[in-house]
């Protein structure tokens, strides 16, 4: 069963045409090229309150941020996030099942699984990256209070990701601790949005070297690509792929066995040798359902 051509390894989440026959029907046909530079100021009005307009999820916090920025998806963030440890001497750490991106292109010393949060706990002098929804289980993490209590304690700089949102639900999160310095949402996952990322980051970082702060006050960044999020934010809820796919997700994971997650993509399979093909770091069997729910929201069925 773990061969089903359903199932995959990426986070990638579900291509929802209604999204892409929007844009292509409505927006760009009555798009005046010449405006979208105004587009910029708009998203970064827009997007907080597209966040909080979500009846499934409670992510707040994000009022308690002076700055706020224009970002090319979340991935820009943390290639920033990655430059400012590096320039002050931090180390970055992150639990084991994060997503893998952080761990590739990290250009400290060589990260390893041993290095892991899990492994080693957390030290002075060390910095963070952690997802919400976590990548490796498409919850909260389950140490993640911990987590809090320890960087505060030890004054440890957190980066939360959350390229997910707008593909989960029920995750209640509050995100106005001290240790969190940075929190950075994108359009990629929950608005189909991956051919045109765009995302927004919330910064307490007193930080002038920040590219993403200077890119945000010359205007100087992705205004086609921020013009289609604000079109598709003010025609749909974040809520609107958990709403058409939860039940989907519900009734797949039962028949394969899975555990259900908050992610509607992400779902959990045993902890047994079928399934090792898609563990993350040893920690999580995580199963991207994609495919699988477009296939049973189409016709009712599964594949074999």
């Amino acid at each position: 069963m773990s061969n089903n051509p359903d199932f995959g390894k990426t986070g990638n989440s579900i291509w929802n045409q209604p999204f892409i026959d929007y844009i292509q029907d409505e927006v760009l046909p009555n798009m005046n090229l010449a405006d979208v530079g105004t587009a910029p100021a708009e998203f970064l009005e827009l997007y907080p309150k597209w966040i909080q307009s979500s009846k499934l999820n409670n992510f707040t916090g994000l009022d308690t941020y002076p700055d706020r920025y224009v970002s090319l998806g979340t991935t820009q963030a943390l290639e920033w996030w990655q430059y400012w440890c590096i320039a002050t001497g931090q180390n970055l750490k992150v639990f084991r099942g994060e997503y893998p991106y952080n761990r590739d292109v990290w250009l400290g010393p060589e990260m390893n699984w041993s290095d892991s949060i899990d492994d080693t706990g957390l030290s002075v002098g060390d910095a963070v990256i952690i997802s919400i929804p976590f990548s490796g289980n498409g919850r909260k993490h389950e140490r993640w209070d911990w987590l809090i209590e320890e960087c505060t304690a030890k004054n440890i700089p957190i980066l939360v990701d959350c390229a997910w949102f707008g593909t989960c639900f029920d995750i209640d999160v509050d995100l106005s601790h001290d240790c969190i310095k940075m929190v950075a949402f994108s359009t990629g996952k929950g608005l189909s949005g991956g051919n045109w990322r765009a995302g927004i980051v919330f910064s307490r970082l007193d930080e002038d070297r920040c590219g993403m702060r200077v890119q945000t006050e010359w205007n100087h960044g992705i205004h086609l690509n921020v013009a289609l999020s604000n079109a598709l934010m003010k025609k749909f809820s974040p809520d609107t792929m958990p709403n058409k796919y939860r039940e989907a997700h519900k009734i797949v994971c039962d028949h394969y066995g899975f555990s259900e997650t908050n992610t509607i993509h992400i779902a959990q399979a045993p902890d047994t040798p079928e399934w090792d093909m898609f563990h993350r770091d040893r920690a999580y069997n995580r199963i991207n359902l994609a495919k699988a729910l477009k296939r049973y929201k189409n016709n009712g069925k599964f594949a074999e």
